[in-house]
């Protein structure tokens, strides 16, 4: 911070990946502290610190723990969220986020999903590493949006073998502008 100071810089922008907190590590149980020091240490500055947890790694508690001391919270649009099946908005790679279970009874949250999905520019990735199940309409509705975008654009679809297979049953691996990419393809 000093540093940028003397050089003349305006502010500072640091983005932080915590999943380093997720890894058996001894003093993880000092998260909390961190947040609080850093969070001190950044008062009256023309800094931003972006702390990026991964709502899926860690644990509702620890989340509302560390909250207290982040002055803003973004988190990824969710369609549709329960025990069974999570739709929400990917942000990098831009697409959407499939866990769990999907079948025809969450159609409707999952086109709305892929309509918004298509509204931005570039690519779109479908990640469905964390699904374990989908049925066939579901499948063929991520198909035909793919085979519905501009010949400049690509859809992504991130599966293991399991899904992949259905999606290679539709013929997604010979359709121009789709790309398999199964978890063990990195």
């Amino acid at each position: 911070m000093a540093a940028c100071q003397r050089e003349g810089f305006p502010g500072l922008r640091v983005a932080v990946d915590m999943s380093w907190a997720l890894r058996p590590v001894t003093g993880v149980e000092q998260l909390p502290d961190f947040e609080e020091s850093v969070a001190a240490a950044l008062a009256d500055t023309t800094v931003s610190v972006l702390c990026q947890y991964d709502r899926e790694g860690f644990d509702p508690v620890t989340l509302a723990t560390v909250s207290a001391f982040h002055t803003r919270s973004v988190a990824a649009a969710t369609y549709y969220a329960d025990a069974m099946l999570r739709i929400c908005r990917q942000y990098a790679p831009p697409g959407i986020r499939l866990a769990g279970e999907i079948d025809y009874q969450h159609a409707e949250h999952l086109a709305l999903a892929l309509t918004e999905a298509i509204r931005f520019e570039g690519d779109i990735t479908v990640n469905m590493t964390a699904l374990a199940f989908i049925d066939g309409p579901c499948a063929r509705m991520i198909v035909d949006a793919a085979r519905g975008l501009a010949p400049s654009r690509t859809m992504v679809l991130r599966c293991h073998p399991g899904i992949a297979a259905t999606f290679e049953l539709l013929g997604a691996g010979d359709t121009t502008g789709v790309s398999l990419v199964g978890t063990h393809d990195r």
